[in-house]
Formats: C-alpha cells, structure tokens, sequence
C-alpha cells in the first residue's frame, strides 16, 4: 500500500523550506563548457517549473520525463523511526522516497532484499571474539604515512561532480572516478602485494567499488573477510537534479577510507584473512549498494570477520571537542568495543560512544542485518553535534570557521589502518 494522504502531505510540507535555488545557479563541475551549459539549463527548468507544484515526483516528471519513468514503480521500505523493524515494511513507490526525502526521512530499500540475513540468522547469534591488539609497529608504519593534503586532493575531485545521485550519469561518472583512483594506486603496489578490484554493478547507472587485499599464505581457517567501507553517492533532499557536492556525507567517509587503502598499499600490507575495501553505491537511495553486496556475500556463503562504516568523518562544530565516536545501538556490541580500543590507541582524539534511534544508521545496517559483525564510525553525537549542511548544495568542503576539518577525517584514516591490520593480520 502507499503512505497515507496525511504522512505524504507531511513530507510534501518541507519543500517551502529548502534553500534557495539562487544560490546554486553558479555552482561548477567538473564537465566541459557544454556540460555547464546543460547543468545551467537544468537548473533553470526546475526554478521554473517550482512555481508550478512543490511535489517533488510531479516536478521530476515536468523536468525530466525520461529520468521519471520509473517513480511510480512500487517499493518495499522500512522507514526509520516510523516502522520498528523491516518486517512491518511498508509497500510504497519509487517516487516516495523523494517525497521521504523532502522530510528528512532515511529509509532502507528492501524490495530485491527481503530475505537478507534468513540464511545466516543462526550466525547472527554467534559470539565473537576479536584478537589482542599485537601490530603496533605495522600500523603506525602505515599512519605515519597517510597525507591530510591527498584527502584534501581527492575530495576536491569527487565534489566537483554536479552532483551523485545513483540514478544520475553523474552518479555514474563519480563512481568510476572512485574505481579510477582505486585502480591507480593498485598499479602502484608493490609487486608482492596480492590484490583485485571489482566493479560491482547495479540496475541504476552508479557500480560499488570492491578492492581486495588477498591472503599472502591462503588458509581454509583464515577465509573471513574484512571490510572497511564508506558510501559514495551524495543527495540533495530538495530534489534529486539540484547539486550535491556531499563534501562531508559521505565525500569525507570516501576519502578517509581511500587514503587508508592508498598508505596500506604503499607499505606493501599483505593480510593474513581478505581485507577488503567497499565504496558503496546507493546508500541515500535505502542501502541499496551495500544491501546488494551484502545479499550476495550471504547467498555465497561467505563469511564476514568483521566490518566498519565510516559516514561523516570531517565535520566538527564550533565549541565543540572533535572527537572520535563510535554509534552503539544496531551494531555488534564486541566489535564495537573491540573497535573503541584500537581507536583509542592509535587516534590521536577523545573516542566516544552516541546512539541512534533503533533501525538508523547506514551501510553497516546492511551487514548487520545479513548476521555479520558490523560497527558503525562517525564524526560525533548525531544528536548533539550533527552537520546541518548535509543533503544540500552547501555540504562543502568550505564551511566557516574550520567547521570542515581534514585533521578530523585523517583520526579515523587511523582507525580504518588499526582494523584493517589488527583483524586482518600481517605476513
């Protein structure tokens, strides 16, 4: 069934109140003078078109009839905060979530997923334990290597993108460049150093990105993988077509995790279990990407060691204390205990843990759900210190009062570091 008149007419309420279209007329990418000169003219469409209806599927369908062909497709959603757990998903449509969006509402997309986790719920209920932390040399080899100027570097690349909307060429375009930059580095390792990379692709035009460091010595007890993973798609909850340079959500999580990737590699890291890399697709469309990936790690019967993600890392609010903070409701408790402890010795920042309201998060939602050990890092309290620039066009790089902080993000490059070595060994 679709939402309710009332619950639609609520979301529909919060478009008076984005901000102006004016100020993102001049916004540049990085597309040629044509491509500009698109953007400008879709830009203007949509400023025309406002003054017809505040809908955002009616608007779509005025401004791009062939980009809105499927917003009346149905789909199931678990809407967080409304429905207390994906069984009692709610049967809607496509065109919804930007109506979910408008509000602020974040939803996980179920509907090619709804049996994750069946498989492995035995597994689920499994007790973990996680190594004594023993590579102190090893790991602070690595961070004494990772460069705040090439985070810097590549979140000015992946922001000039118009925006990355999974359904968009853009959205497409910005996660090639991600599997681009992933690939040049590869061709830079040393040549001891076991490596793949896959592009894992979607019905929408944006791929995930899936680098993997394979085991040097393989063993048949040593197959569960690691993973660090950040999500790569922006969105502007206005409307989908408006630029969202998604500098902190998650450019910043992208970028932490690829300098992490970048120094590993450098030092010829060579695993003693799979250590893999995940750049997610999708995650502002409901989990999509990850939810994907996840799916098909289960269906396979791969095993998972343990997994974090990193959503916002470079935001830090004046007269607040940057620190390093740890989300503790829908994650694996001894995971993200055992997670705490490696930040706290190896990042230089105050660690904390925050909550969430139950069934929030982000991709590790996804891995949590299919029964793996998941923990979820972020750049502090989403209560108290939460980024009010996110899912706009000024979520920059370029906030006052040094509000956007690299020296931030590079705290949980080291924590990427410690648990990619820690949990993943070094031969």
């Amino acid at each position: 069934m679709r939402l309710s008149l009332s619950f639609v007419a609520l979301a529909l309420s919060a478009f008076v109140s984005a901000d102006p279209l004016q100020t993102v007329l001049g916004l540049q990418d990085n597309t040629d003078s044509a491509g500009l000169s698109s953007q400008n003219q879709l830009l203007e469409r949509i400023e025309e078109f406002s003054e017809l209806t505040s809908d955002p599927v009616e608007l779509y369908k005025l401004v791009d009839p062939a980009g809105a062909a499927d917003l009346d497709e149905p789909r199931l959603l678990h809407i967080w905060g409304i429905q207390d757990s994906e069984e009692n998903a709610e049967w809607v449509t496509e065109g919804d979530k930007l109506r979910l969006h408008q509000q602020g509402i974040k939803f996980t997309d179920t509907t090619e997923t709804q049996d994750l986790g069946k498989k492995n719920a035995l597994k689920a209920l499994a007790v973990t334990e996680f190594p004594k932390i023993s590579y102190g040399t090893q790991v602070r080899d690595v961070i004494s290597h990772l460069s705040a100027h090439n985070m810097q570097d590549n979140l000015e690349k992946l922001t000039s993108f118009f925006n990355r909307f999974y359904k968009s060429e853009n959205g497409g375009a910005s996660s090639h460049w991600v599997y681009s930059q992933v690939l040049d580095i590869i061709a830079k390792a040393p040549p001891s150093t076991p490596l793949s990379l896959r592009k894992f692709t979607h019905t929408f035009p944006q791929s995930s990105v899936i680098a993997r460091f394979e085991p040097k010595y393989p063993s048949p007890n040593k197959t569960a993988a690691v993973i660090i993973g950040a999500h790569q798609d922006s969105a502007n909850y206005r409307f989908p077509l408006l630029p969202a340079p998604g500098a902190d959500d998650d450019g910043s999580g992208t970028v932490t995790i690829l300098e992490a990737f970048r120094a590993l590699v450098d030092r010829g890291f060579t695993p003693e279990y799979p250590v893999e890399f995940h750049w997610y697709a999708a995650e502002e469309g409901g989990l999509l990407g990850s939810r994907a990936v996840a799916a098909e790690y289960e269906s396979l019967g791969r095993d998972v060691r343990a997994m974090i993600q990193f959503d916002m890392t470079a935001y830090t609010k004046q007269s607040h204390t940057p620190t390093v903070a740890f989300i503790t409701t829908d994650v694996n408790t001894p995971l993200t205990e055992y997670t705490i402890s490696l930040a706290e010795e190896y990042a230089d920042y105050p660690v904390q843990r925050a909550k969430l309201f139950p069934g929030a998060g982000s991709d590790h939602m996804s891995w949590h759900r299919a029964g793996y050990p998941g923990a979820f890092a972020t750049e502090g309290d989403p209560f108290t210190e939460f980024d009010p620039y996110i899912h706009t066009s000024n979520d920059t790089m370029y906030l006052a009062d040094g509000e956007f902080s690299f020296e931030h993000a590079l705290e949980f490059s080291k924590v990427a570091v410690a648990f990619a070595v820690e949990l993943g060994g070094w031969v």
